[in-house]
């Protein structure tokens, strides 16, 4: 049997599997990047979906049996995705509709291009990219496709990066933080303005920030231990409290819900090895227990809310 996958004839697609019965009482969309095998991606190629939180329904929005596409992002309008892809050979950035369609290119480059994120404008991205360094934080023009330097060789790398809602602010990871003889990842600050950059201090390694639509908090994952459970803390740093996620997985890549009121996250029974990443919520008050969302093989990874 063949379907139809954003306009193009392919065999029919093993969609990562929602849980049953599905929670009541959620809302929202959200777009991820799932490796599940099957017929159409024997390879376990990442590529983009989009699931329902309401109902539960999950739909495929990239294919293809021999690239990735990873690390959605919605638009600040909610009509368009950002993402990664290696169709052209390295990864780089490109933008569809919120349907998957009109697959655009926005960069070309040699070097490997990641983490892209909408800037509040809709009109620039803000990403990581080796093309002159480990990594270092870049932003590009949807429309004349002009790309800035924002750091220049920042030390342990500058990746993850997250603009703050009024975007004059970019949280990002950078393998800072010295424990033992180990550089662990740490929270950065980025100030678009002026340039500087400040760190936060930390109990332990950070990754992934996610600021609040407030821009009051962020959220990131807390490395202190293992397994990595998730944070929230105020814009300065200060405050910080752990979430009840799961205490027996590892829990990664936060992103806060529109009304703030939950997180979407990623579990994993392990980390780098045996991994079996699932789609999940909480309540950032901890007023409910961890939800699943999907369950099943693959891994399911980077949700996004979208506005």
């Amino acid at each position: 049997m063949v379907v139809a996958v954003a306009g193009v004839l392919a065999q029919a697609p093993s969609l990562p599997q929602a849980v049953t019965p599905w929670p009541a009482g959620l809302g929202g969309t959200l777009v991820f990047q799932s490796d599940r095998p099957g017929p159409d991606n024997p390879s376990h190629r990442n590529h983009i979906f989009t699931i329902d939180v309401g109902t539960g329904k999950v739909t495929q929005l990239t294919s293809g049996a021999n690239h990735h596409d990873q690390h959605p992002k919605w638009s600040p309008d909610g009509r368009r995705i950002s993402f990664v892809s290696s169709r052209g050979g390295n990864f780089d950035l490109y933008v569809m509709d919120a349907d998957g369609r009109n697959v655009t290119r926005i960069t070309d480059h040699p070097a490997n291009d990641f983490d892209p994120i909408w800037h509040p404008d809709g009109q620039s991205m803000i990403f990581s990219s080796e093309r002159d360094s480990r990594s270092d934080l870049y932003r590009v023009s949807l429309n004349d496709r002009r790309v800035d330097r924002l750091t220049h060789h920042f030390v342990g790398r500058a990746i993850m990066p997250n603009v703050s809602p009024d975007g004059r602010l970019v949280a990002f990871a950078a393998q800072t933080l010295q424990r033992l003889q180990f550089w662990e990842y740490q929270v950065h600050i980025l100030d678009l303005a002026t340039g500087r950059t400040r760190a936060l201090d930390n109990s332990g390694g950070a990754c992934w920030p996610s600021w609040s639509p407030d821009g009051r908090q962020l959220a990131n994952v807390l490395l202190a231990r293992e397994p990595s459970t998730l944070q929230i803390r105020n814009a300065d740093g200060s405050g910080a409290r752990e979430i009840a996620a799961d205490p027996k997985r590892w829990n990664y890549y936060p992103d806060w819900s529109r009304d703030g009121k939950l997180l979407a996250f990623s579990v994993s029974p392990q980390h780098h090895q045996g991994e079996d990443w699932d789609l999940a919520i909480v309540p950032v008050d901890g007023s409910r227990p961890v939800q699943r969302l999907t369950t099943g093989p693959g891994n399911d990874r980077l949700p996004d809310w979208r506005p």
